[in-house]
């Protein structure tokens, strides 16, 4: 049972971490005419990250379940690191393989990193708000995900609408693309949540 204080201390951070997160998009969506600086960069990372954070800590503070005590699951230590190695991958491939010009684009392309070194931290961080924060972290990418897909697939039905036989090749090369995202950044995210879900999963964090 929630104590009312604590309830109302939770769905206050809730509404305050939606906020924060809108915020975010709404910075980094606030203009592709002018060009994209670090510190706008750097605003909006924080913007996301502070965000998610909040709401996992509203989570952790409005879940009923009683606390159990965590078992030892290596499966946790793997799947932390190996989310910890890809946000560093992608990161990296952002800044020096594919840039993008395009400063929503751009942002866009950095939730990729930034979610999913959120949910390399809460699954090694362990406990109840890292697996809050594992779960919406992994969630968030695999939102981010699906919107790129969606943004690459919009892309290319413009391309052989417009271009004709070049638009078809350039399209073709797009859905090259989706599939290589797909494997490289969805197949994480969904098994790590996955077995945090599951009952095993859920013991490892003492949830």
């Amino acid at each position: 049972m929630i104590e009312p204080h604590l309830r109302r201390r939770g769905l206050a951070e809730l509404v305050i971490g939606v906020a924060i997160l809108i915020g975010g998009i709404a910075l980094a969506m606030s203009s592709d005419d002018d060009a994209l600086t670090a510190k706008r960069f750097a605003m909006v990372q924080l913007l996301w990250a502070s965000g998610l954070a909040a709401i996992a800590t509203a989570a952790t503070r409005l879940d009923p379940r009683a606390e159990m005590r965590a078992t030892n699951d290596p499966r946790r230590w793997i799947y932390g690191e190996l989310a910890l190695l890809f946000a560093l991958l992608y990161a990296l491939l952002m800044w020096k393989v594919i840039p993008n010009r395009l400063p929503s684009a751009m942002m866009h392309l950095a939730t990729v990193p930034l979610f999913t070194l959120m949910m390399a931290t809460g699954t090694l961080l362990g406990g109840r708000f890292g697996w809050w924060l594992g779960v919406l972290g992994g969630s968030m990418v695999l939102l981010s995900t699906i919107v790129l897909i969606a943004r690459i697939l919009a892309s290319a039905a413009f391309l052989a609408g417009v271009y004709g036989a070049f638009g078809k090749a350039a399209s073709t090369f797009a859905l090259v693309s989706v599939a290589l995202i797909v494997e490289l950044v969805g197949i994480l995210p969904i098994c790590q949540v996955k077995f945090l879900m599951t009952r095993r999963g859920r013991r490892a964090f003492g949830v």
